[in-house]
């Protein structure tokens, strides 16, 4: 029986759609062009957007911030296709997440975390069903599984008749932060390629906090948020609110990372008023 196409269900149907690509893939390899090639083979008429292929190797954690970051500056009905899989070739599920009328092509392992653990999504476990014939793919599923997965929806193909809802999808635990009477427990979560270091703790914690506020990570602590990085103190260190609302740590013009040995996941403990 010849299979039906059917709409995007919640999701806003382009004329020319629109695939970003977040990897980890780099650029020496023939990676990420095999994964371009196989897109243009079934949806000619696509437009490919690198997010970026420089996530360092098996970084699921710093990919998840930057598609968290990334994908709401694109238009509604947008598909972007996500692959840091150190699980590949194993029995890791294969993933479509539906997020306010974006959808999410993954491996589930934790990188979709900052999409799945809002209420306002739909996550479905990819199926091995006609029209989606998968071959095993020991080393390379993001260009023999997760291209042609994004390639059908793109075609129109709806996420339910790809794979089957599911509820018990992979996530990172401890990327919210926990707040108490005077006291938020936070992580640093990113690191950019300038050194700064960027928390989970956001301008929606810091709502209402009153008095001097004193940040410690380690044996380091600063005080104090700084209007913009020029405004920093190189000897030191800087807190700022970034423009995307995250707590960071950073020094004008040096790398935060490499002055106070930075690491994803430290953690960030901030205090205000009398017990800093």
């Amino acid at each position: 029986m010849k299979s039906k196409k059917l709409s995007l269900s919640n999701v806003p149907s382009l004329r020319y759609p629109i695939i970003t690509l977040t990897t980890d893939y780099g650029l020496q390899d023939y990676f990420s062009g095999s994964v371009k090639g196989v897109l243009l083979q079934m949806v000619p008429g696509a437009t490919i957007i690198d997010i970026t292929h420089e996530i360092p190797p098996f970084d699921i954690l710093s990919a998840a911030f930057v598609i968290k970051e990334a994908y709401s500056t694109f238009p509604p009905g947008t598909i972007h296709l996500v692959v840091i899989d150190p699980g590949v070739g194993t029995s890791r599920r294969e993933i479509i997440v539906s997020h306010k009328d974006h959808l999410f092509v993954a491996p589930d392992n934790g990188v979709l975390t900052y999409i799945t653990q809002t209420r306002q999504c739909q996550v479905y476990e990819i199926l091995n069903k006609p029209p989606l014939i998968l071959k095993a793919s020991p080393t390379f599923a993001g260009r023999d599984h997760f291209a042609k997965i994004a390639g059908y929806l793109a075609k129109g193909y709806s996420p339910d008749h790809l794979g089957r809802k599911i509820d018990n999808d992979v996530r990172f635990s401890g990327l919210v932060p926990i707040k108490a009477r005077s006291h938020l427990s936070g992580k640093i979560v990113y690191i950019d390629r300038f050194g700064n270091a960027i928390t989970n703790i956001t301008r929606t914690e810091l709502n209402g906090i009153s008095g001097k506020m004193t940040v410690n990570v380690k044996r380091y602590r600063w005080s104090g948020l700084k209007e913009s990085y020029t405004k920093g103190d190189r000897a030191i260190g800087n807190l700022i609110i970034n423009s995307s609302g995250h707590l960071e740590i950073f020094i004008p013009n040096e790398s935060a990372q490499k002055q106070f040995k930075l690491k994803l996941l430290d953690n960030v403990s901030l205090k205000w008023g009398g017990n800093t």
